[in-house]
């Protein structure tokens, strides 16, 4: 898809091999992310390099976002991802993994994003990544 491309997440380390088994954690990798103009939406994850050994996942969401100027501190934020890919032993490294977010459909994104990843351990054994992310915006 062509488009506007937004860089939402340089490079970076996500480390959850301090997880204790089971268990999960969510990191915020990029909040209020503005999509006002854009009808199509694509995520692009790049995955630089990763380490996780079965059944150890790390699952990208993009939940919806909303603020308001009077209570700038306050988040509204969806309880339902608009949409999510996984992160697992089969996963290539390096690789990329698209990500189509709709933006008229229910739990769809209407003007602002949120990213988070949750690293689930399942079992033993390493839960590293290093990712990059971009937004494709196109308009209609």
């Amino acid at each position: 898809m062509t488009g506007i491309k937004l860089s939402v997440l340089p490079k970076r380390a996500l480390d959850f091999a301090t997880l204790a088994n089971p268990s999960t954690q969510e990191v915020i990798l990029a909040d209020r992310i503005e999509l006002f103009r854009w009808r199509e939406l694509l995520v692009k994850v790049r995955v630089h390099l990763h380490t996780l050994t079965a059944p150890n996942i790390i699952t990208i969401f993009v939940y919806a976002q909303s603020w308001t100027d009077e209570e700038p501190g306050l988040q509204f934020v969806a309880s339902t991802a608009a949409a999510s890919v996984a992160i697992q032993s089969t996963t290539p490294s390096p690789g990329e993994l698209d990500l189509v977010v709709p933006t008229l459909a229910t739990n769809g994104i209407a003007g602002m994003a949120r990213i988070t990843a949750i690293g689930n351990r399942g079992g033993g054994g390493t839960m590293q990544a290093q990712l990059s992310m971009e937004v494709i915006g196109k308009a209609a």
